[in-house]
């Protein structure tokens, strides 16, 4: 048995408007364009993704359902988790590992430099830096979430040029 983790950073947002929170910012036309060609390349290895976990951040949610709606995913499949904002990669890590078993891939869609140092717990040729709507999927030799660990890793993919 196997469990994916796919980790995709949010699409390129907008810094136009001043006033507005960091958490409230949109996503420019080039994240949306982006995000939408992310998930037309990556379609076909992200088959069988049974739940999206998003930070709940304007530009976080909106890149999670862009990346949806492109792959034919189910909206009400989609979890917002507000910790995931602000979350370190361990948090991020326990969270994962407390998912329910019945879960075989599992996106979470979040923000930097959180999201490359969660890649980079689990990938022996580490990035520098995850990019705006850049993904990487990791499959793990494991039954159980509980079980997750660099240890376990057998295989790694992603959308972008490293």
């Amino acid at each position: 048995m196997a469990k994916t983790l796919l980790i995709l950073r949010h699409a390129k947002s907008s810094w136009a408007e001043a006033d507005k929170a960091d958490k409230d910012r949109a996503l420019k036309a080039k994240g949306i364009s982006d995000i939408v060609n992310t998930a037309r390349a990556i379609a076909p290895k992200v088959q069988g993704l049974d739940l999206i976990i998003t930070s709940s951040a304007n530009r976080a949610v909106h890149t999670a359902i862009l990346f949806a709606e492109t792959i034919g995913f189910p909206h009400d499949k989609i979890r917002i988790e507000p910790m995931v904002y602000q979350a370190d990669e361990r948090e991020l890590v326990e969270m994962i590992k407390s998912l329910p078993d019945e879960y075989k891939s599992v996106m979470v869609v979040g923000h930097n430099p959180t999201l490359t140092y969660l890649v980079n717990t689990f990938v022996a040729n580490r990035i520098h830096e995850l990019p705006t709507s850049g993904l990487v999927g990791v499959k793990f030799d494991i039954n159980s979430w509980i079980e997750l660990s660099a240890e376990k890793v057998y295989s790694v993919f992603q959308s972008f040029d490293w």
